[in-house]
């Protein structure tokens, strides 16, 4: 019975070191955003890239965090649907969020005022779950 349980044990232990090597492994890169909606309902359109580099499949859970614009928050970001993503593989994740109308007339006025048009700096801070751990996103694009 003691080698039973030893047995159990160690296939456990095994099992969630293959599940934290997994979500260590896999990686989402903030891949750029589009607008889109009206003056009166804008939206964004976050992509994401999940490279999954292992010989497992893992699935992506959610995406939350922040987006902001030269500094200043522009939305919030939650995405609940899940994505497998194969072994070896890269997936594509739209993400849709709906800005703060307050960032966005900040950053447009912030951005006029500026002498030189230079680009704005989008950065995402926030988590991804990837197969019930927490995955670190901070990422930044220029448009």
């Amino acid at each position: 019975m003691r080698n039973l349980l030893l047995i159990g044990g160690a296939l456990v232990a095994l099992y969630l070191v293959g599940r934290s090597r997994l979500a260590t492994n896999v990686k989402v890169l903030f891949r750029g955003l589009s607008f889109g909606g009206g003056l009166r309902r804008p939206t964004i359109s976050l992509r994401f890239g999940i490279q999954n580099p292992t010989d497992q499949m893992a699935t992506l859970r959610s995406i939350v965090g922040q987006v902001d614009a030269n500094g200043r928050t522009v939305a919030d970001v939650s995405g609940f649907q899940a994505l497998t993503v194969g072994a070896n593989t890269e997936s594509i994740m739209t993400v849709q969020a709906q800005p703060a109308a307050v960032g966005i007339v900040q950053t447009v006025a912030e951005f006029l005022r500026q002498k030189e048009r230079g680009p704005v700096q989008v950065t995402f801070t926030g988590t991804a779950n990837v197969d019930g751990l927490n995955v670190p996103i901070n990422q930044s694009v220029n448009i």
